[in-house]
């Protein structure tokens, strides 16, 4: 368990310090969220001044449920869009990063604007399996419901590496999806862990945050609610960099699982130790700056 959480910590100081080199990159999940309360905005205007909220409570069962998905389907293809898009800017930056160039946002722009049409596919197949498990979940007793949620984190893990595959290889989806479980199986443990670890110490600054709101609750009602603005920008500011420091590992980490790359910036024995799979089963067989 130490060494998980050592490793984790590390991961996570690497990720932040070629972060720290191309902050710029903090645009790409600022605008991310942005867009993504902008559209549900939208679509919550939408459904109310067309009447389709009223609908939905109106219909036959049948209907609200045809209704019901079919918007839910809506958004999280538009959601998916918009993530996948602001996604692949980070890890192409990282990526030129990685190999000695030094990237921009308008690197990051041009590559997703030139896979505007890989993105949509990927957000459509991305909505329809989340859908599908919406629906399976929903109509499932309890077991089922847990079946359901293992079902959507084996694909959460499955296609881990789906974007700089996508990106990077320009494969099918199909192929893609194959691909990125195929990485998944050669650094199976760091992939997660990867993430895990961001996210890990994520939470524990997190917690942090909530010192200023609980010490204002011992001084005035006052303080309390400044403290708890205070915290939910913090929180904000958080989320922007986690989804780019998991941005730039998962780039690192494919770049030295496809090509036997050590990333710069990252050390040796963090890297290799993604590879959990015995000894010449698939794991780079040398490193290469």
């Amino acid at each position: 368990m130490g060494n998980v959480f050592s490793r984790s910590f590390h991961i996570f100081k690497e990720s932040l310090a070629v972060l720290r080199q191309d902050t710029e990159i903090l645009i790409f999940p600022v605008l991310s969220g942005i867009f993504t309360m902008i559209a549900m905005a939208g679509m919550i205007y939408a459904g109310v001044i067309t009447g389709f909220f009223a609908r939905l409570g109106d219909g036959s069962d049948l209907q609200s449920n045809v209704l019901g998905y079919s918007g839910l389907f809506l958004w999280y293809f538009v959601s998916w869009f918009i993530v996948i898009f602001f996604n692949v800017a980070v890890i192409h930056c990282a990526r030129i990063r990685f190999e000695g160039g030094n990237p921009t946002v308008a690197d990051g722009f041009r590559a997703s604007t030139s896979h505007l049409g890989r993105i949509a596919t990927w957000a459509l197949v991305a909505a329809t399996v989340g859908l599908v498990i919406r629906i399976a979940s929903d109509r499932a007793k309890f077991i089922g419901k847990i079946v359901a949620s293992i079902a959507g984190a084996a694909w959460a893990i499955a296609t881990f590496f789906i974007v700089p595959v996508i990106i990077f290889e320009k494969k099918s989806i199909k192929d893609s999806i194959k691909q990125s479980a195929d990485l998944v199986r050669k650094t199976w443990g760091e992939s997660l862990v990867s993430a895990g670890g961001v996210g890990l110490f994520m939470m524990m600054l997190g917690a942090a945050g909530l010192i200023l709101p609980v010490a204002g609750m011992f001084i005035s009602v006052q303080a309390a609610v400044i403290g708890l603005g205070i915290m939910a920008f913090y929180w904000l500011g958080l989320m922007v960099v986690s989804s780019a420091l998991t941005g730039i590992f998962r780039a690192g980490l494919y770049l030295y699982a496809t090509e036997g790359k050590l990333p710069k910036g990252f050390s040796p024995a963090y890297v290799q130790g993604a590879f959990g799979a015995p000894k010449g089963k698939g794991a780079p067989a040398r490193v290469t700056a």
